[in-house]
């Protein structure tokens, strides 16, 4: 089994994507981007042990760059929030929301 390189430009791919909406503050393109990346690199990260001795220092120094893109981005990129509550501003007074549905 030889380096898989196609897989490693896959990866160098989709981090390109994330890099590219955060630069444009796309968060959910980006957070997605990450997403995808995470679970090629375990593939890779899979893969690795079956790979011969002679080929895991190259796989490890192309994949080292490609890790380190990947934190570099996932630092830019915000946590997801979810709105627990609803700003007094933002709130719309529905009064099916207040009425008991068994009434």
């Amino acid at each position: 089994m030889d380096v898989p390189l196609d897989r490693l430009a896959e990866v160098s791919a989709v981090l390109a994507r994330g890099e590219e909406a955060a630069e444009e503050g796309g968060w959910t393109v980006a957070r997605d981007a990450l997403d995808e990346a995470d679970a090629l690199l375990q593939g890779l990260r899979e893969d690795y042990v079956t790979l011969p001795a002679a080929v895991r220092p190259t796989m490890a120094a192309l994949a080292t760059p490609l890790r380190q893109r990947r934190d570099a981005l996932a630092g830019r990129v915000p946590a997801p929030r979810a709105v627990s509550e609803v700003p007094a501003a933002l709130a719309v007074d529905d009064p099916e929301q207040e009425a008991d549905p068994e009434a």
